[in-house]
Formats: structure tokens, C-alpha cells, sequence
């Protein structure tokens, strides 16, 4: 009789992450982990394939630099923490890959489920402390998915199913949890010929009934708009809308996600209350918030048209956008569908056409000069704008480089080119952009990696814990600090909603203020990164070159700009 082969279930577990494509786990490990590390060991003695582990001393960045690394790769990633008490440290970032869409595994350990009678049972007194009625309820708001591994079941089925619920779209996080007894007891070793099939599903076509009708509605529009969100997300949908966007004359606005390229004729940028009055058809492209209602509406008597795939965005609690057609559907797959569909209808409106081209280039070209002036305004001031830092990084960075952004450079002014050249987040949970940023640069070592961040942001982060990984891992990025000592985004507010306030009379509006400000420099410096303060314009690209030739060699580097308000 042939003899069974048995591994431990860590093992099994292990396994199944690399056949579902994990090359990488973000890990925070703790009493839980031992199986892990015992199985990891294991598989590598035995020459077996096992993802690699990056040790990340903080929660938050394993789990920011999962999504960076996802945003980038377009791949599904991983990251384990310990128990209860690693999840809670993981919640702000979880709530940021929800809204972002981003698929990642996170997996966390659960306090022995035994008191005695198994190997694995409990051995230290926190393993009553660290005990919850529903673990999982910490990230339930901002999971597809979450389950509890249990004994003698399926450990390969359970961890596909995960990658696969998460890539499938709309894509986002889910949560699994893995008790010590269970990763320690054995199971039948599953076979490695498992059938080769795509992660994920297939994405769902558009409604082609609903296609026409939207493409009769945009033809017979005299300025039709594009509102873009998060819609172009791989090089063939970037190029898709650029082409419907020139073909049919259509204007584009985007938010912070790059959706056409900055010189295109038909970008013209953020959407203004403006444009949105002008438009009597308005295509929504996986857009959760097209536009801000409480300070712009579309024309009442406008076509509204909404394609994404979740185009009612059903995790929302309140979302009451107005709709004329709501198509669900892969929005890339749309644009280039209405792209063929526009061309038999506009084919006897050349004129129009041509007409409403030439007027878009005039507006895309009187914003081009109009942010020219502004930066030309800004020129030798000191503190240094954002909107200063933004224009050095166009002139210095590589063109394949990617930007991380929170709440640091005057985005609009940045100039972009590709979907994936500029990352940030939309959910407002602040401490992300350096997490991701080294996420990226795993991605991808050949480009450079920059991250601007607001002094708020760069605390948030995590920054010790950041700068340890770059160098532990050989993973050097450039962080500018955009350092106005103070939260900008709570003054902002404040005197939007009491413009004639109290607060506003004050010398320093209270509760906003991070003075006095640290030498953030030193942090990256104590990680043997290379560190400098900026105060001077002119002092500015030199610094950025300098820090960038720094990664280049193989060094990490932060430049604390003291800077002004974004604009």
C-alpha cells in the first residue's frame, strides 16, 4: 500500500498562497506564528516553492505596502499580522483598500482555540487577553470576505477561494484567520497539478443594448462630458479613452487617478461647476463621487450616464448621484465598445465634431497656460509651494517614474502620462503614501519611486518602521516631505465652514498646529538613508536630483521641504 504523504497544514497554507499567485507576504508575526515559521523553513530545506517574507515592524505598513505592491503589479497580494490586537493596528489601511478597490489577503493568527490537550494550546496568560467573541469584526466593514480556518478542511480551496473573491471586481480586501492548533495539525499534502486557471473572474461585459443607447445619447450631444474616477486602470483602457476622447471630441475630467494623459487636448482636469452646467450628457466612469453636490450640479435637463462595476456603488451607506443609464460592466471594456459604436453615429457630423474639438484644445490649452503662469507666480518664493514641487518633479524625474501622493504636491500640476504612474488614496485614511510607495518599488525595481507627503501624513505613517524596511530590503525610495507644520486639510475646513468665525480671528487656529516641527530628515538618516532640509526655491531641484541619484546607488533618501498651502 502506498504510503500517504502528510505535511503540516502551514505548510499546505504556505503552498497554497504561492499557487495562487503570492510571490510576496507583508508580515507582522507574533505568538501565532510559530507554525508558519516552522512550515517556511521546512518548504525551503525540502526545495519547495514558498512566497517571501518581508518583515515589516509595523501593521500599518505591511498593509500599505501590500496595496502599493497590488496598485502596480495589478496582482493580488498578502499580508499576515498577529491576532486581534495586529488586525486593529491593520483598520485604517483596510478601510483605504476597501475604498480603493485594492484585492489583498489579509490573514492574521487567532488565539489558540484550546485551553490544553494539543500542542498548540494555549501557553501564555495573553493568550486569554487577546481572545474576541467575532476577531473578525474589526475589519468586517471592509472585507468581500471573511472566514476562519478550521480543522481538516481544504486549506488549498479555502486560500483560492480568498485570491479569487478578491480579484474579482469591483476588487478589495478579505480576511482570513488562522488558529494555532489548526496551522499545526497535518493533512494530506494536495496535489500541485491543480488546473492553471486565471485568478479572479473574467470582468463582465457591458450590457451592448445599453451601450447604444448611451452612444445615441452622447451623438446627438452638443459638449458631452467624461467625468473619469478610478477608470483607467491597465495601459489598454488609459489608451482607449485618450482614443475616444479624440475621436469623438469629448472632454475628460479626472480626479486624482490618472485617466488620460496631461497633454492630451481633451484633459481638462479636475471637473468645475462650469463644465458640468455646460454638458447636456455626462458619462460617469467608475466614479463614486463624480462631483461634489453641495458645491456644484449638473444641468437639470443633462443625460447622466454611470458605467462601472458597481455602478450603484452598493457598499456606500448614502450615494444619490442622479442617473438617466446605469450600465454595469467593465468601464475599459465600455469605452472601447462606445469607441466603435460613436464612430458609425458621428460619422455625418464631422462639423460638429471637428467644431467641439477645436474649442475643447482652446480650453485644454488655456488651463495648460494658466497653470504655467501660476508656477511662474511661484518662482523664488519662500515657503515653497506645492504646486513648486510638483513642476521641479516634472522636470527631473524619469518619465516611468512612479509618484506617491498624500496630501503633498499639488497633484494637478504634476504632469502624467501612463495609469500607473501616480498613486493615492480616496478614502481619507491618512498614513498610506509611504507604505505604498515601498510597496511599488518591490513591484517594480527598475522605476523610481517618489512619495510627497504632508507632515501630518508622513507621522501617520509610520516613518521608523517605513525607512527600516527600505533598508532591510534593498528598497530605495525618495520621500518629500511637504512640511507646513500643521494639519492643512482641518484648517482648510475650518475656514470653509466658518469663513467669518471665531477660530478663523485667531493668530493660529487651534487644534491643527504641528509645531514645533521635527527634523524628518534624521528619521531616513537613522536608517542609514541620506537626508536634507529644503527651505530655498532655488535649492530645490538640485536637492531632488541629488536624492534621486541617492536611490539610484542604492540609498533611501527624505527631503524635509518647508513648505506653503497647497493650492
Amino acid at each position: 500500500m502506498k504510503e500517504v504523504a502528510t505535511i503540516s497544514v502551514a505548510e499546505g497554507y504556505l503552498s497554497a498562497l504561492y499557487a495562487a499567485g503570492i510571490r510576496y507576504v507583508f508580515v507582522n508575526s507574533g505568538s501565532d506564528f510559530p507554525p508558519i515559521i516552522e512550515a517556511m523553513v521546512r518548504m525551503q530545506q525540502a526545495g519547495k516553492s514558498v512566497p517571501e517574507f518581508i518583515v515589516a515592524p509595523h501593521e500599518n505598513v505591511a498593509l500599505c505596502m501590500a496595496q502599493g505592491y497590488s496598485k502596480i503589479s495589478g496582482k493580488a497580494s498578502c499580508a499576515m499580522v498577529h491576532v486581534n490586537v495586529g488586525t486593529a493596528n491593520t483598520v485604517c489601511a483596510m478601510m483605504n483598500a476597501a475604498r480603493d478597490n485594492v484585492p489583498v489577503l489579509l490573514a492574521a493568527g487567532r488565539t489558540p482555540l484550546t485551553e490544553s490537550g494539543h500542542p498548540g494550546s494555549r501557553d501564555r496568560i495573553i493568550h486569554w487577553m487577546q481572545e474576541n467573541f467575532d476577531q473578525a469584526a474589526i475589519v468586517r466593514e471592509s472585507v468581500k470576505w471573511e472566514y476562519e480556518l478550521r480543522h481538516d478542511q481544504p486549506v488549498g480551496s479555502i486560500v483560492r477561494r480568498a485570491i479569487d473573491i478578491a480579484m474579482q471586481e469591483p476588487r478589495g480586501p478579505v480576511y482570513l484567520t488562522l488558529p494555532r492548533e489548526t496551522l499545526m495539525d497535518d493533512m494530506v499534502e494536495e496535489s500541485s497539478a491543480s488546473p492553471a486557471t486565471p485568478i479572479g473572474t473574467a470582468s463582465a461585459v457591458p450590457a451592448l443594448d445599453a451601450l447604444e443607447k448611451a452612444a445615441d445619447l452622447i451623438a446627438n450631444a452638443q459638449m458631452p462630458l467624461i467625468i473619469a474616477g478610478r477608470a483607467c486602470t491597465t495601459a489598454r483602457s488609459f489608451e482607449a479613452l485618450a482614443k475616444l476622447a479624440h475621436n469623438a471630441a469629448i472632454p475628460v475630467t479626472s480626479g486624482a487617478h490618472p485617466n488620460i494623459a496631461s497633454d492630451h487636448p481633451m484633459n481638462l482636469g479636475p471637473v468645475t461647476a462650469k463644465l458640468l452646467q455646460a454638458a447636456d450628457v455626462i458619462v460617469v466612469l467608475e466614479s463614486a463621487v463624480p462631483w461634489m453636490p453641495h458645491h456644484m450640479q449638473p444641468n437639470a435637463s443633462a443625460k447622466i450616464i454611470h458605467i462601472a462595476h458597481d455602478p450603484l456603488f452598493s457598499t456606500y451607506p448614502l450615494r444619490s448621484f442622479p442617473s438617466s443609464l446605469t450600465i454595469a460592466g467593465d468601464p475599459g471594456t465600455a469605452v472601447e465598445l462606445l469607441d466603435g459604436l460613436l464612430d458609425a453615429r458621428l460619422r455625418n457630423k464631422s462639423a460638429i465634431v471637428d467644431a467641439r474639438r477645436k474649442t475643447i484644445s482652446d480650453i485644454h490649452l488655456e488651463l495648460v497656460n494658466a497653470r504655467k503662469a501660476t508656477i511662474a507666480s511661484l518662482r523664488g518664493r519662500a515657503p515653497i509651494s506645492p504646486a513648486l514641487v510638483a513642476d521641479a518633479l516634472n522636470q527631473v524625474r524619469d518619465k516611468s517614474a512612479i509618484v506617491v501622493d498624500e496630501l503633498g504636491s499639488g497633484y494637478h500640476y504634476l504632469d502624467m502620462h501612463r495609469h500607473d504612474g501616480f498613486i493615492t488614496g480616496s478614502s481619507g485614511g491618512l498614513g498610506m503614501g509611504l507604505g505604498q510607495a515601498i510597496g511599488a518599488k518591490l513591484a517594480d525595481r527598475s522605476r523610481q519611486v517618489i512619495s510627497t507627503l504632508g507632515d501630518g501624513s508622513y507621522m501617520f505613517a509610520v516613518p521608523l518602521a517605513a525607512h527600516y524596511v527600505e533598508r532591510a530590503h534593498k528598497l530605495p525610495t525618495l520621500t518629500i516631505v511637504l512640511n507646513n507644520s500643521q494639519w492643512n486639510a482641518v484648517a482648510r475646513g475650518v475656514t470653509a465652514l466658518y469663513p467669518a468665525g471665531e477660530a478663523v480671528k485667531q493668530n493660529e487656529i487651534p487644534l491643527v498646529s504641528l509645531s514645533p516641527s521635527p527634523d524628518f530628515e534624521m528619521v531616513s538618516q537613522s536608517c542609514g538613508g541620506y537626508g536634507a532640509r529644503v527651505e530655498d526655491p532655488a535649492d530645490l531641484i538640485p536637492a531632488i536630483e541629488k536624492a534621486l541619484q541617492a536611490n539610484a546607488d542604492g540609498q533611501q533618501a527624505t527631503l524635509n521641504v518647508i513648505s506653503g498651502l497647497r493650492i
